[in-house]
C-alpha cells in the first residue's frame, strides 16, 4: 500500500472504527429480510396515497410426501384446515373466518385470507375504518402463531390451553399425511413474521397429550352454592353445602352483569379448564362462568325427595275462613 493511502487510513482510522461498530453486522431473517421491503415499498407508494395497505395473507407452507406435486388433495385438506380454523376460533373472541384464496408449488403453498366477521373478503377498509393498532385478523394471526411458536420451543403452554385440541387433530392431520407445517403471515402495515410446526413440535404436543389428557377436552357442570366472596378483578368464591369453596372466574366485565351479593344462594354452570402450568408439571384445574344459562339449562334440578316437613293445606269454605288440614309428606 502506498504510503499516502496508508496516511489517510490512518487519519480516519477513528472515524472508519466508528461507522464499523454502528453497522449491524449480525445474519438478518428471512423474515426481516421481506418485512424491510414490503415496508420500503409501502412508504414509497404512501408518498401518493397516505391510506394504501397491504393484504393480509396467512401462508401454509406443507412439507413432506403428500406436499411434493404443489397440489392439495381433498383428503389432506379436509384433515388439515378444518381444525385450523378451529384453532383461530379458540385463540380469541374475534370472529375471524379461514378463506382459501390460492394454492401454488414450492412444496404445496396455501394462500390464505382471514376476514373478520361481518366483513367483506373484497372491501378495501375506507378512511373512516382506519383504527390505531393491529387489526382484529392480525391480532389472532399472531396469536396462532404465538401458539405455535411455544409449541416448536417446547415452552411453557398454558396461556395457549384452550387451543391444545384444534391444535392437537393439527397435528394428527400432519402425522397422518407425514407432513411439516410453515406458518407465514403477511400483515397490512408490511410486516413478516413466521413460524414452524416440526417433530419437535408435534412430539411435544404428543408428550402434553400423554401428561395432561383432561386438558384437550373441557367439561361443563352445574355447582351451586353460597356466595361468600366477590373480587372486581373477575371472580367470585362459591361454597357448595358438602363440597370445598371453589374459585370461579369470570371474564372481562361478567361478573358485573351477574348482580350476586354476598349470601347469596346461586346455581350457576362453569366449564373445568385444565390449565398446564409448565412441561411435566401438573395441571391447575380453572372453573370459568359460563354466561347465558338459565338454572333450567345448568341441569340443577330439585331433589326428588321433599324435605321431610309439615305442609300446611288449607281447604276452601263458604264462610270467611277455612279449615285447615294437615298433610306429611307420606
Amino acid at each position: 500500500m502506498s504510503s499516502w493511502r496508508q496516511r489517510i487510513l490512518e487519519s480516519h482510522r477513528e472515524q472508519l472504527d466508528t461507522w464499523l461498530d454502528a453497522e449491524d453486522v449480525s445474519e438478518r431473517t428471512e423474515d426481516e429480510v421481506d418485512s424491510e421491503h414490503r415496508v420500503n415499498w409501502l412508504n414509497s407508494v404512501r408518498e401518493w396515497d397516505s391510506e394504501t395497505t397491504l393484504p393480509e395473507e396467512l401462508v401454509i407452507r406443507l412439507f413432506g410426501g403428500e406436499a411434493g406435486s404443489g397440489g392439495l388433495r381433498f383428503a389432506v385438506g379436509n384433515a388439515l384446515l378444518k381444525p385450523l380454523q378451529d384453532g383461530v376460533t379458540a385463540s380469541s373472541d374475534e370472529d375471524v373466518e379461514l378463506e382459501l384464496v390460492g394454492v401454488s408449488a414450492g412444496s404445496t403453498v396455501l394462500h390464505v385470507r382471514p376476514v373478520a366477521g361481518g366483513q367483506q373478503s373484497e372491501a378495501a377498509p375506507s378512511s373512516d375504518d382506519v383504527v390505531e393498532g393491529p387489526s382484529s385478523t392480525s391480532r389472532v394471526m399472531n396469536s396462532l402463531l404465538d401458539a405455535v411458536g411455544t409449541l416448536e420451543a417446547e415452552a411453557d403452554f398454558s396461556e395457549w390451553t384452550p387451543m391444545l385440541s384444534s391444535l392437537s387433530r393439527v397435528v394428527s392431520a400432519l402425522d397422518k399425511f407425514d407432513l411439516s407445517m410453515q406458518l407465514r403471515w403477511l400483515d397490512t402495515e408490511g410486516g413478516v413474521r413466521s413460524t414452524s410446526l416440526t417433530e419437535t413440535g408435534k412430539g411435544y404436543l404428543r408428550e402434553l397429550r400423554k401428561s395432561h389428557g383432561e386438558a384437550f377436552s373441557p367439561i361443563r357442570r352445574s355447582i351451586s352454592g353460597l356466595v361468600t366472596e366477590l373480587k372486581l378483578a373477575g371472580a367470585a368464591v362459591i361454597k357448595p353445602a358438602a363440597s370445598p369453596a371453589i374459585t370461579v372466574k369470570f371474564e372481562p366485565g361478567e361478573i358485573s352483569l351477574v348482580g350476586w351479593r354476598l349470601g347469596d344462594h346461586v346455581h350457576l354452570v362453569v366449564e373445568e379448564r385444565h390449565r398446564i402450568t409448565r412441561r411435566g408439571a401438573r395441571s391447575v384445574t380453572d372453573f370459568v362462568y359460563v354466561p347465558g344459562i338459565t338454572q333450567g339449562e345448568s341441569g340443577f334440578t330439585p331433589s326428588d325427595e321433599p324435605p321431610d316437613v309439615e305442609i300446611s293445606l288449607r281447604e276452601p269454605d263458604e264462610g270467611d275462613g277455612g279449615r285447615e288440614r294437615r298433610a306429611g309428606n307420606g
